[in-house]
């Protein structure tokens, strides 16, 4: 589903692994942006409805944090108990993701 490019892709500073750099991709798909002022100040992500509360100190670690946040808004609109969610693969999570979020 997550095809790697040989473009120009933002992924190849090396420090957003090949999974992050998916889940970015499907996380900016339905909305979220992620920022960084500077490399001291850290990541942090946004949506219309939502944003991290804190600064992250990697892209990664913004990328992980902005899954966890959608993955409980999917959780609640979907009513997927979190063990089920827990027990998923990305690749479901990721299905799940798309169908709850995207605007339509």
């Amino acid at each position: 589903m997550f095809k790697k490019s040989k473009g120009g892709s933002s992924f190849k500073s090396g420090k957003v692994s090949s999974g992050a750099g998916g889940k970015k991709e499907l996380l900016e798909e339905v909305g979220y942006v992620f920022d960084s002022i500077t490399k001291k100040s850290g990541w942090s992500w946004s949506t219309d409805d939502a944003s991290s509360t804190e600064n992250q100190p990697t892209e990664q670690e913004a990328i992980a944090d902005a899954w966890r946040d959608a993955g409980q808004r999917a959780q609640a609109l979907m009513d997927i108990p979190a063990d089920t969610w827990e027990a998923m693969s990305d690749r479901e999570q990721s299905e799940l993701l798309r169908d709850a979020l995207s605007s339509g």
